[in-house]
């Protein structure tokens, strides 16, 4: 985004000053300003530690009937919570943009970690943005969350399969294709290049705040591990690693 205002500011300017007066001090000029915020961005992104992790889950079991939770910058800090005590609100989070208005809501969880001195307020916000159906989707995800520490997983539906990792060309790539997919629908639909001449002015500019900013941060953040919890609550909640028995025969190993 920094790379989009320093363009959108970029460009104005010099048209303002008309091609005709460009010289070379000025162009100078320019190419030693235009990095400075893309700089400043970069600056802090690595002063946040978004370099070293990028989000975590929230963990619910319904044995201990707690939550357990780990903040992305305080990684060697484990948040425990009683569920009986969450309460959960559908957060609200505008997003104002060239292309126009939306809001998202994210399902917040809120509990008291009595472990902290002292005793301190934890906020879990769950990632259900709800961009398209306002806090509907959030409400839905605690009654998801509701129905499984009331009954188990009996009765709900499971989870989409995790789809295989992408190389890192094509996870910077799919935001394009994406993009490409949704314009070509939007055109295709009965009527849709009667409202080309308005409907890609917009796309060019969904293209620009959304899929480019998403492209680059899939290029940054390909590598960079999600938070992790402590191998007491992989065991607890069933997700440590399961070690391959190891065979010998004769005091040589064999591979299973």
């Amino acid at each position: 985004m920094s790379i989009i205002i320093t363009l959108c500011a970029l460009i104005p300017y010099i048209l303002n000053i008309g091609f005709d007066n460009l010289d070379f001090e000025i162009i100078v000029d320019l190419l030693i300003v235009a990095p400075v915020l893309t700089f400043i961005a970069f600056f802090f992104y690595f002063l946040s530690g978004a370099h070293r992790c990028r989000g975590t889950y929230i963990r619910i079991n319904r044995i201990t009937r707690k939550l357990y939770f780990i903040y992305p910058n305080d990684l060697d800090r484990l948040h425990v919570l009683d569920w009986g005590q969450i309460e959960a609100v559908a957060g609200y989070i505008p997003i104002v943009s060239p292309s126009g208005y939306a809001s998202r809501h994210p399902l917040y969880l809120f509990g008291i970690d009595h472990a902290m001195d002292p005793p301190t307020e934890i906020c879990a916000a769950c990632g259900n943005v709800g961009v398209a159906d306002g806090d509907r989707s959030a409400r839905a995800l605690w009654a998801y969350l509701q129905a499984f520490m009331a009954h188990g997983p009996q009765g709900l539906p499971s989870p989409p399969a995790v789809p295989p990792r992408r190389s890192r060309r094509e996870e910077t790539l799919a935001p394009y294709r994406e993009w490409y997919a949704g314009l070509h629908r939007r055109l295709t639909k009965p009527g849709g290049w009667l409202w080309a001449p308005i409907t890609i002015p917009l796309w060019i500019g969904w293209l620009l705040i959304n899929a480019f900013p998403d492209s680059v941060e899939a290029w940054l953040q390909y590598n960079v591990p999600y938070a992790t919890f402590p191998k007491e609550i992989d065991v607890l909640c069933g997700f440590a690693e399961k070690r391959k028995p190891v065979i010998r025969v004769n005091g040589e190993r064999i591979d299973s």
